[in-house]
């Protein structure tokens, strides 16, 4: 398991105590944090297709313009 995987795992669990805590059941806090891994999935899906295509630097590197937010906390984050 590679360390994001690891804080991954470490951040929903902790979600899940403070969702706990707050009083919220299970079932919703589950259906909750799904939403927004789907959100986050989507999001980087969608970022990966929009860069399909884009020609590459001078050093053969493809170039990226990163969108207002997405590289800091934005929504889809």
């Amino acid at each position: 398991m590679s360390e994001y995987q690891i804080a991954g795992v470490n951040a929903r669990l902790k979600l899940f105590a403070l969702l706990e805590a707050q009083g919220l059941p299970a079932s919703e806090a589950d259906d909750l944090v799904a939403a927004v891994e789907a959100g986050a999935v989507a999001g980087a899906q969608t970022e990966v297709v929009e860069l399909d295509g884009m020609a590459p630097d001078t050093r053969g590197r493809r170039v990226l313009a990163v969108r207002a937010g997405a590289r800091t906390g934005g929504a889809s984050s």
